[in-house]
């Protein structure tokens, strides 16, 4: 009998040796398959290639956001909030007092705000100039933030209604005023995973299997209108959405990658691959998707994939242009990468 279980013991063994062995194998092959540099067109400075990647942190990341002119990056590890000055590679500082995990963030547009949302069912209002707390917003348990263009309004949304603890989250998109940190109104009914502006502030994307599109709003002499449901399209379960940079397309991805135009809701390409996370470069000619560990880089025009990089052997990534488009950053449970570009 002894002998038995010396046998099984053995054999067991080996077999997990032999798999490490394959795991290793097959991720060199991986890896030497994948390009040493990937390039993408820029309008503003001509061709630029990513290479080399750099760790800012080895800390299990849950969310990133880039400040908008790109040059400082914000993270969340369990209950805290760590700024990065993306120039210098360096921490800045960091931001507590969430009494649970944050879930998102978001910068204001002008940079001086950042909206941080918690599992403690709060969303918290910080001045980045003093790194000092403003305001607290109590949301219930959120997983989606957006600023409006002109910074008055944060939209808030959370991607289930009832959690495994028993705690309720508020359905649709909400929308609080920032400067008296009050609830104003609500869009919709449904769990909501991701939600953008358009540039222009007049038209909110949101949704969960679906998306719908919405005109928001609008004081017209002195007369509120209201919101008005343009279009709901199939983009498939959920992961993260975009509006182009020109306001005049969407950009949804979910098991597909799909581009709608806004006008008239219908779609305009599917591309080969699907995204958990998904970036437009501030010049709006490419995006980056995260899609499983790897971080896909695309064309709109003439659609196609330049290449991809390897972001993560573990998990899927977030991803984020940075420094006005010329650095990408990852997210993932390996920690924060910088890919940093160079000139052709």
């Amino acid at each position: 009998m002894q002998k038995h279980w010396r046998s099984i013991v053995g054999l067991t063994i080996a077999t997990i040796a032999l798999f490490a062995c394959l795991y290793f194998a097959l991720g060199k092959t991986i890896a030497s398959r994948l390009p040493s540099r990937v390039c993408m067109p820029s309008y503003e400075i001509g061709l630029i290639c990513y290479s080399q990647s750099k760790l800012l942190s080895k800390g299990k990341t849950v969310a990133i956001a880039t400040r908008p002119d790109g040059k400082v990056l914000a993270s969340t590890r369990q209950k805290t909030i760590q700024l990065w000055d993306l120039q210098t590679h360096q921490p800045l500082f960091s931001l507590q007092g969430h009494q649970d995990w944050v879930s998102a963030i978001a910068f204001s547009p002008d940079g001086k705000l950042l909206a941080s949302a918690s599992l403690d069912r709060t969303v918290r209002l910080w001045d980045l100039n003093t790194g000092t707390l403003l305001g607290v917003l109590l949301t219930g348990r959120v997983t989606c933030l957006s600023f409006s263009p002109d910074g008055r309004t944060l939209a808030t949304g959370s991607r289930m209604e009832k959690w495994a603890d028993g705690s309720l989250s508020r359905l649709g998109v909400q929308f609080w005023d920032v400067s008296t940190r009050q609830w104003v109104d609500r869009l919709g009914d449904q769990p909501v995973v991701a939600i953008a502006f358009s540039p222009n502030g007049k038209l909110l994307a949101a949704g969960n299997r679906k998306v719908q599109v919405w005109r928001l709003s609008e004081q017209v002499a002195g007369q509120s209108s209201e919101p008005q449901l343009l279009h709901t399209v199939n983009s498939g379960d959920l992961a993260a959405l975009a509006f182009t940079r020109d306001g005049e397309a969407l950009l949804t991805g979910s098991s597909l990658i799909k581009l709608w135009e806004i006008q008239s809701g219908r779609l305009l390409y599917t591309f080969s691959s699907g995204a958990s996370d998904l970036a437009i470069s501030p010049d709006g000619v490419t995006f980056v998707t995260g899609t499983g560990g790897t971080v896909q880089l695309w064309q709109f025009d003439p659609t196609q994939m330049l290449g991809i990089l390897r972001g993560s052997w573990h998990s899927s990534v977030s991803v984020e242009f940075a420094l006005e488009g010329q650095a990408i950053v990852t997210s993932s449970s390996d920690g924060i990468r910088l890919w940093q570009s160079s000139r052709l």
